[in-house]
């Protein structure tokens, strides 16, 4: 869900999630996708607004890791 204000990613996992309840294994991994991919989203922009090479490398890799982790 890129370019959402956190507001909005918000009301739309709870309204994913909301109907999930007896399946909590499942809610559980809507929600920690929802915040590996904000994660990513910010690590990113983060590596934007940088000017130092080392300090946009860091944040480009880390948000890769936050991805990998995502597969796994």
């Amino acid at each position: 869900m890129p370019g959402m204000d956190a507001q909005d990613r918000a009301t739309s996992v709870w309204y994913r999630v909301a109907g999930l309840l007896r399946r909590k294994d499942l809610a559980i991994d809507i929600i920690a996708a929802e915040i590996r991919s904000a994660q990513h989203q910010a690590l990113l922009e983060a590596a934007d607004r940088v000017t130092d090479p080392a300090a946009k490398k860091l944040l480009v890799e880390s948000a890769r890791a936050v991805m990998q982790a995502q597969k796994h």
